[in-house]
């Protein structure tokens, strides 16, 4: 079966319980089998399965490309509510990046209440970010969350701070799967990376083989 050759950036592994089925091993079969120069393990708030992932793509001569999902608690957005979680694809360009990557997965599951779902706040990312690529989120990401809402200028505020964080490295994520919340924001998400001059990147979360 030929596929059109892309990056998958957003693949979530059977270790984001409940959520993906896919062996890290096997993804990177799949990657070779479809003509993948690269691809992406991107589990939410977790990096156990970078290890087998990383040396099976090494092995069928694939780029493994390390990544999380990491929860980010909304701060001083009206209406957002104290405990609201979003998520940031996060990618290691380096050895930087995968320390960096590495503390604030650690920190999102030890430095929270129990009740509540791993996440880090903005606050932590200050000093933390060399080496990443941050990817907006697509549906499970605050600027669409907000835009999708109307709430252009808590979008804006947001906005300006992931600038500050990954200078160079911000991509609009946007994706088409049935998400009525990423199908509102698309539009705004559009005028808002030309009008930032931030790059736009498509993906498509894959849970599934």
């Amino acid at each position: 079966m030929a596929f059109a050759p892309f990056v998958p950036l957003r693949v979530l592994s059977c270790y984001s319980m409940l959520e993906g089925a896919i062996d890290p091993k096997e993804i990177a079969k799949l990657a070779k089998e479809r003509g993948y120069p690269a691809i992406a393990i991107c589990d939410r708030n977790g990096l156990y399965g970078v290890m087998p992932f990383a040396a099976a793509c090494k092995a069928e001569g694939v780029q493994p490309i390390i990544g999380a999902l990491l929860g980010v608690a909304r701060e001083g957005v009206e209406g957002s509510g104290a405990r609201s979680v979003d998520y940031l694809a996060l990618l290691a360009q380096d050895d930087e990046g995968y320390n960096n990557l590495c503390h604030l997965v650690s920190k999102a599951h030890l430095d929270r209440p129990l009740e509540l779902d791993p996440h880090v706040t903005l606050a932590d990312l200050d000093g933390r970010t060399g080496g990443l690529i941050a990817l907006t989120g697509a549906g499970e990401g605050c600027l669409t969350r907000l835009l999708a809402d109307g709430q252009h200028e808590a979008a804006a505020r947001i906005a300006d701070r992931l600038e500050a964080l990954f200078p160079q490295r911000l991509y609009i994520e946007l994706a088409r799967h049935g998400d009525p919340v990423c199908e509102r924001a698309e539009e705004a998400l559009i005028d808002l990376a030309y009008a930032r001059g931030l790059p736009l990147v498509a993906t498509n979360p894959a849970n599934f083989a």
